[in-house]
């Protein structure tokens, strides 16, 4: 799903790309219970200032419950 939502044109799972790896994000949130709710707003809203200047745009093809499951795999990445 990360593949057909475009989520790899700016992450990887290991690699900073123009965002973080997605196994960075998994070290970073670990373990916080509200980090699946967060990450959720994130991926359907966008954001900025967690990971440097360029800000993550908004994704609106991403609907919720697809953005719930993203996270929960991102969030499985060790």
């Amino acid at each position: 799903m990360a593949k057909a939502k475009n989520c790899l044109a700016c992450h990887a799972v290991d690699k900073k790309v123009v965002g973080p790896a997605y196994k960075d994000v998994a070290a970073k949130y670990a373990g916080q219970k509200d980090a699946p709710a967060k990450l959720e707003a994130k991926v359907m809203k966008g954001g900025s200032g967690v990971w440097g200047p360029v800000p993550m745009p908004a994704n609106p093809q991403v609907n919720a419950a697809e953005a719930k499951q993203l996270v929960a795999w991102i969030l499985t990445l060790k």
